[in-house]
């Protein structure tokens, strides 16, 4: 079974269209232009209760230039380091020779390939399943990128063919996985280190020196964990000549889902960074219950700390939820909070809000304010009740629920954690409309 899939195909046949569509984002962008992509993109998706980890790459066989050659090169060890392909054609366009020599290579490989025909929407299904048999797939899936045709099937698929994550690497199930994020050189290691009471980890002053995902149980102050040091997240302008650490990346993304708890770590020497935010922003999206530690306290002065101070009440208040803690792992200040604010933090994501409660606070929240009507249409929230730990999933019921706003959901959030102590966990809406 497996987690990582990678889109495949020669330029502009849809790759990037089709990632937004399977990852509910708009984080690849969409050219006419062929081989518009360079870089690799790497995102999260949902389907049947599973998730996987999809990677939308650069066009192979686009040699305009060097950097086209350096960006099929990238492309082809991602495919080589993923688990599940999905190989797209354009319909549109029809059957070329590349397609050809992309199935050869692919083949070699021996991994699971999904056969995906893309722009169904503007040809003759008949003559098109006709026309890309000679590639000799037997299974294929028929979709339309841009119409969303096919799509939910086509991930459905995919899923049957993926693993539950904490089944995959939760080896002992009495312990704690707890993973430690943050950009590189932040002091992952050297925080890992303080917890193993010795120098398990290589710890250098330079950025990128862990690769692969470590994790080793230990105890300490009275608690069993299982830690994961993962390697650095670089950004994006870091690493698109070097795919290593795209795969880096992937796999640290892969390790935070499959963990219980996440440790962000932010160097208070540099500051909280965009990159701190995006990588907290990531962890929210996966619903992963968290705690922020703010390290190398010990190194800055009084004034520097009030900075820090004011900088977090600015950058962070649309993670309000999520504990802030000064630490120091080199000397570990602040070490023992962090770990018992993790814990604590664990031990709540794992209980079970009954219905009636969760459904008072909904209609307390809604009588104090009514969801905006969409288009003329008034949205009714008729039913909620929980539908799974870690991440904490609410599904609400209701005539146009899909329809409600970001803004209303945040704020049925924080009327929900007024009620409730949810700290460190975020909360996941799952909208199940019905129209009248």
């Amino acid at each position: 079974m497996s987690n990582i899939v990678t889109l495949v195909g020669r330029p502009n046949v849809g790759k990037s269209t089709i990632f937004n569509k399977f990852t509910k984002t708009n984080n690849a962008i969409v050219a006419d232009t062929p081989g518009y992509t360079r870089d690799c993109q790497n995102g999260i998706c949902y389907s049947s209760e599973k998730i996987f980890h999809l990677v939308d790459t650069a066009g192979l066989f686009f040699r305009d230039d060097d950097l086209g050659e350096l960006t099929e090169a990238n492309t082809f060890e991602s495919i080589v380091d993923s688990d599940i392909i999905m190989f797209i054609v354009d319909a549109e366009q029809g059957l070329v020779s590349t397609d050809l020599e992309i199935a050869k290579k692919i083949r070699k490989l021996e991994k699971k390939i999904f056969f995906i025909i893309n722009k169904i929407d503007r040809t003759q299904k008949d003559l098109v399943i006709s026309e890309f048999s000679e590639l000799g797939f037997k299974d294929f899936c028929l979709i339309s990128a841009k119409t969303g045709e096919g799509i939910e099937d086509t991930m459905e698929k995919i899923a049957s063919n993926i693993s539950s994550l904490k089944k995959e690497i939760k080896d002992d199930p009495e312990n704690t996985n707890i993973a430690i994020l943050g950009k590189p050189n932040v002091g992952k290691s050297t925080l890992a280190n303080f917890l193993f009471g010795n120098n398990k980890q290589v710890t250098q002053n330079r950025p990128g020196t862990t690769r692969d995902c470590i994790k080793i149980p230990v105890k300490k102050y009275g608690h069993n964990f299982n830690i994961v040091d993962t390697p650095g997240v670089r950004k994006k302008s870091k690493t698109k000549n070097n795919f290593l650490e795209v795969i880096g990346v992937i796999k640290t993304l892969k390790t935070v889902q499959a963990s219980d708890v996440v440790i962000i770590l932010i160097d208070s020497l540099d500051g909280i960074t965009d990159q701190d935010l995006s990588l907290i922003g990531r962890v929210v999206e996966i619903g992963k219950p968290a705690v922020i530690g703010l390290n190398k306290i010990d190194d800055i002065d009084d004034y520097k700390h009030q900075l820090l101070d004011a900088s977090i009440d600015k950058k962070f208040n649309f993670i309000n939820h999520i504990p802030i803690i000064k630490i120091s792992s080199k000397t570990g200040i602040g070490v023992k909070k962090l770990l018992n604010s993790a814990v604590k933090i664990y031990i709540q994501s794992q209980k079970s809000i009954s219905t009636p409660v969760l459904n008072d606070i909904i209609q307390k929240a809604i009588i104090e304010h009514q969801p905006p009507s969409y288009g003329g249409k008034r949205i009714k929230i008729k039913y909620v009740h929980q539908g799974g730990n870690n991440p904490l999933r609410l599904i609400l019921h209701g005539n146009y629920v899909d329809k409600l706003s970001k803004d209303y959901l945040r704020y049925l959030s924080n009327f929900i954690r007024k009620k409730i102590d949810l700290t460190g966990i975020t909360i996941i809406f799952d909208l199940k409309t019905k129209e009248k």
